[in-house]
């Protein structure tokens, strides 16, 4: 999906500042300033996110702000590792103790919505009486992957993402390797080799690989892998039987092209720590990631000397493809009114700190705002040189596969990837990755 958003943030970046006359809607109340949502007893929310360390205080921030002008109002905020924190909030609501307020990914929206776990948006809420008042808050297109049979069901998308590459200039320079475009994806054949060459070791011990993601994650899985299997004419989800693929010849070279990694020593997942403090560490010389990862690497290590380059694409690429995913605020369908009440109006607010978002987290916004006399990609467009190469990706990029089964797909993959990049052989791993697809589905 090629969002008419991602293609102003990319005109804008490299300078054609396309949006410097824009009308913005009138403001919705940000919730500092609003009455209680209810009076008499306190209500209790249960606020869950995963546990990006530069999002926790300003998240906290919000909270305190909110309960000081809510004062029924009380707030729990849990967060979670990113590598299981899907599985968490899933485990909650099947338990009955799902939280009231929480984070989640686009790609979970028909599982949710399927399950009554998300709740429509309340309009009211945001200072308006309409779903496309709602939207008017918003960038254009920016709530279409959380749009289900005319419905919203998010109260504002929390962070934008795409992948490209960040990497460390200083390890190219010493292994005597070309910098990369900062306009011209390179091959993913190409980036075999160049982290082949970056992988360093002293004696027989690994000290630093040439590239890394988090090989034991799901989401990561399909973040990296689904691209190369697009870039290919390839879909998991077959369009016409509306079924998993695994044993296709794009998911084959895929696999293929993953072992060969391994193999050449360009990527070890025994020796994945930490992504962002693995390169500021100089334990890996590439990451494939995006945006968000700007602000932590420039506050783990402020002298680290990383640039960045658009992602890859195969040599036979039939299109040039990139991910694409976002988290959304979400407010639990399964709670009382009351507290739903409650929930949007803080949701409200949590949206409405986008400056806060992108200074102390770097997390990309979709609600329009004002900041210093510009828009809000204007405001992105000057904060750091080396993200325009990102932001050019935006574009090219496409959401994840849609299912109810995601979860059970997407570890199918990863444990598919996992016996590839143990040397079994590809085609028996793909056709028995089918088979447990299939029965997935079927359940």
């Amino acid at each position: 999906m090629k969002t008419r958003f991602y293609t102003l943030f990319a005109l804008l970046i490299v300078g054609a500042m396309l949006l410097s006359a824009c009308t913005m809607p009138a403001a919705a109340p940000t919730g500092g300033g609003a009455a209680p949502a209810a009076s008499g007893a306190t209500i209790e929310l249960l606020y869950m996110t995963h546990n990006h360390a530069q999002s926790i205080p300003v998240n906290e921030a919000i909270i305190a702000e909110f309960q000081e002008s809510h004062p029924n109002v009380k707030i729990t905020f849990d967060n979670a590792p990113h590598s299981n924190f899907e599985q968490k909030v899933l485990t909650a609501f099947a338990g009955g103790t799902g939280p009231d307020v929480f984070w989640m990914g686009d790609w979970m929206i028909p599982q949710l919505v399927k399950n009554g776990i998300v709740a429509p948006v309340d309009p009211t809420a945001f200072g308006v009486q309409t779903q496309e008042e709602f939207a008017a808050l918003f960038e254009p297109g920016s709530l279409d992957a959380f749009t289900v049979d005319g419905k919203i069901y998010t109260g504002g998308v929390s962070e934008y993402n795409t992948f490209s590459l960040i990497y460390d200039k200083d390890d190219f320079a010493a292994a005597g390797i070309e910098l990369l475009s900062k306009d011209t994806p390179i091959t993913w054949e190409e980036l075999a080799d160049i982290a082949a060459k970056l992988t360093k070791k002293e004696g027989d011990r690994v000290v630093r690989i040439g590239l890394e993601w988090p090989f034991q994650t799901p989401i990561w899985t399909v973040l990296i892998q689904e691209p190369m299997l697009r870039q290919l004419g390839g879909e998991l989800i077959n369009p016409e039987t509306g079924m998993p693929d695994f044993t296709q010849e794009p998911m084959v070279k895929v696999m293929e092209y993953v072992q060969e990694l391994r193999n050449a020593g360009a990527i070890d997942p025994a020796l994945d720590q930490n992504l962002l403090d693995d390169l500021a560490n100089d334990r890996v010389s590439i990451l494939i990631a995006g945006p968000w990862a700007a602000k932590p690497l420039n506050d783990i290590n402020p002298d680290l000397n990383w640039d960045t380059a658009p992602l890859p694409q195969f040599a036979d690429a039939v299109d040039r493809v990139t991910t694409l995913y976002a988290w959304a605020w979400f407010v639990s369908g399964r709670t009382s009114p009351e507290k739903q009440k409650a929930a949007w109006e803080f949701v409200n607010l949590l949206t409405s700190k986008q400056q806060e978002w992108w200074d102390k987290v770097g997390y990309v916004q979709a609600r329009k705002a004002n900041i210093d006399g510009m828009t809000l990609p204007e405001y992105y467009a000057q904060a750091d040189a080396r993200l325009a190469t990102i932001f050019a990706d935006y574009p090219y990029g496409k959401f994840e596969f849609r299912s109810p089964h995601y979860f059970e797909l997407s570890d199918i993959w990863t444990r598919a990837q996992d016996r590839v990049l143990q040397g079994e052989d590809v085609r028996t791993v793909l056709q028995e990755a089918q088979a447990q697809a299939e029965q997935a589905v079927s359940q």
